[in-house]
């Protein structure tokens, strides 16, 4: 049995989590010194959360990396010739 304070159980969530993996453990969380949330981990055996609640399911609509990917161009040279002006501006002149 252990006793945490509300706002040192938000910095170690973590440890929390790991100490109720122990079926026997329990957490008391605290705010004021006063006990107002009692931890105990789940012993039953319960279906997972995505097969119960169809919203945290997947969505196949989602955001996704690179999806403009092929959408936009540009020109290699303007990005040469800003490497040429760079070089002037710390250099003094162009890099050979």
């Amino acid at each position: 049995m252990k006793y945490i304070n509300v706002i040192d159980a938000k910095e170690q969530f973590s440890y929390l989590v790991n100490l109720l993996c122990n079926p026997q453990e329990e957490v008391y969380l605290t705010f004021g010194g006063k006990p107002i949330i009692k931890m105990t981990p789940i012993t039953e055996n319960l279906p997972r959360v995505e097969e119960e609640n169809p919203k945290l399911k997947s969505n196949p609509n989602r955001r996704r990396f690179g999806i403009a990917k092929g959408t936009f161009t540009f020109d290699d040279e303007l990005f040469d010739s800003m490497d040429k002006e760079i070089d002037k501006m710390f250099f003094g002149e162009e890099n050979k």
